[in-house]
């Protein structure tokens, strides 16, 4: 398990963060579920400040605010800290 990444992760939540896989590439970590096979973060879209060149140049996805999905630890944690 990632205990210290756990921990260190613990101290983000509430906190947004780029997010290459979140559709605005922006996400906020919710809670962290310890129970899942070496956990998982429960994250959740947040708006977007980049544009889309696909759309017309309208915001990225901004539609998906509030979508939550889950992604992994480490992943996550790559996120915040580097």
């Amino acid at each position: 398990m990632n205990i210290d990444k756990i921990k260190e992760l613990k101290m983000c939540i509430g906190e947004s963060v780029s997010e290459n896989l979140s559709p605005t590439l922006r996400a906020k970590l919710l809670a962290i579920d310890e129970s899942r096979g070496g956990g998982v973060c429960i994250m959740e879209v947040v708006p977007s400040s980049y544009t889309s060149m696909v759309n017309g140049g309208n915001l990225l996805n901004n539609d998906k605010v509030g979508e939550r999905y889950e992604a992994p630890i480490n992943r996550i944690w790559n996120a915040y800290f580097f």
